[in-house]
């Protein structure tokens, strides 16, 4: 392969003699061919046209011939198309990966999931919520319904206790009508506050119980109960029930916006790293690295990893399906088909990186990174010729202020 290299800068040019800088000593009789059809360079460079600025003008002259034969050099070695076409190689694989990470892997655990949620999802806690005696009691067998974050087939991202207040029908003076959402609140030692879970309507003298989440403080009975701050008759029992939300599993991708394409405006194709849902930007194939994440949490609840464009803690980000409730097994199969659905999960999840969605989120990383070298190589190639045929545009302006008449002395 022929190799050049172009050197500029400001130092006037010199002619070196070949004899003075051949070693071990050349052959004398060939020093003179050498010399007389090779020189190494010339002492000066003119422009008649340019007057008395001859010699500046022939030195910008002589930097845009330098400029232009490194064009040519570029053109007839075609790096830019040697990269681009490297950089267009891995492409393909990269959104087929892609694409089938979704496919395969991604879309069916979250079908599996809103499969769970039909279980266990709000409509069915409506009917046939599970309450304990403890709040610890109800967190347990929430995560014995749907697993730990730990668990390969959990999949609740967060957790939460529901106070459970109750009243006997004598206990129930003053009717009791709350629709979902509205605040509720109670006074005394136990004070406390919440958000009622599901709409209740019961009459006086009538026996009922209002499910309260989002709940600070202490939430008790035999207290004052407050419903929109207007106080109503106090409960008689408390009991407490769990919830966990469900967020799909996500493909976290590091993504260079100024690098997929190559971006010649940008003085570093690598700043401004961003993290990106795959697919990213809605296509296949585009990022430098990726990331999964069961449940779209990292290894604890409410760990939501960091996201471009979204606040801290980030969960906005992503796709909650819906909430799991403690749910009793009325019918003794529906715990049965939650525990087969988060084995069927687990089993696409895989076991390890070669397994499971775990080896197509590996193996898209893979070429995704080695992807990224010849991405930067096409940008550097073009910023090269962005800066050097700026450089051109910059000398023959100058050239032509030079040359022009007007500016003669």
């Amino acid at each position: 392969m022929t190799c050049y290299k172009f050197v500029t800068d400001d130092r006037e040019p010199v002619l070196i003699e070949h004899s003075e800088i051949c070693y071990p000593p050349a052959n004398e009789s060939n020093i003179d061919q050498v010399v007389r059809v090779m020189p190494f360079g010339i002492t000066a460079y003119q422009d008649r046209e340019a007057g008395q600025y001859s010699g500046a003008v022939g030195l910008l002259q002589a930097e845009n011939l330098s400029l232009n034969q490194n064009f040519e050099a570029q053109d007839k070695l075609d790096t830019l198309g040697i990269n681009s076409f490297r950089y267009d190689l891995y492409k393909q694989p990269a959104e087929v990966i892609d694409s089938r990470t979704q496919s395969q892997y991604l879309t069916p655990i979250k079908d599996a999931k809103n499969l769970i949620l039909s279980f266990g999802g709000a409509s069915a806690a409506q009917q046939y919520m599970q309450y304990y005696g403890s709040s610890s009691a109800a967190l347990s067998a929430l995560e014995t319904l749907y697993g730990p974050p730990t668990d390969n087939d959990g999949v609740i991202s967060t957790r939460q206790v529901i106070t459970s207040l109750t009243w006997t029908g004598v206990a129930n003076t003053m009717g009791i009508n709350i629709s979902a959402g509205t605040a509720v609140s109670t006074a005394g030692a136990e004070s406390g506050s919440g958000v009622v879970l599901f709409g209740v309507s019961a009459a006086i003298g009538i026996a009922t119980r209002v499910d309260i989440q989002d709940v600070t403080g202490n939430i008790g009975s035999g207290v004052s109960f407050y419903i929109d701050n207007v106080q109503n008759s106090n409960a008689t029992g408390k009991e407490f029930a769990a919830s966990g939300e469900v967020f799909e599993d996500s493909v976290v991708v590091l993504y260079y916006p100024q690098l997929h394409p190559p971006d010649p405006a940008a003085a570093n194709p690598l700043a401004n790293p961003q993290f990106k849902i795959l697919p990213v930007n809605g296509t296949d194939g585009l990022g430098s690295g990726q990331t999964y994440y069961r449940n779209s949490i990292q290894g604890s609840y409410g760990s939501f990893p960091y996201l471009t464009g979204h606040s801290e803690p980030y969960r906005d980000g992503y796709t909650l399906l819906g909430d799991a409730y403690t749910v009793t097994d009325v019918d003794g199969e529906r715990h049965a088909s939650i525990a087969s659905t988060c084995s069927y999960i687990d089993a696409l999840r895989g076991v390890d990186i070669t397994t499971g969605i775990q080896s197509y989120v590996g193996a898209g990383s893979t070429v995704k990174e080695t992807r990224q070298e010849f991405a930067i190589n096409q940008w550097s190639l073009v910023k090269n010729r962005v800066n050097t045929q700026a450089k051109i545009n910059a000398n023959d302006a100058a050239i032509g202020i030079l040359k022009n008449s007007a500016f003669q002395p």
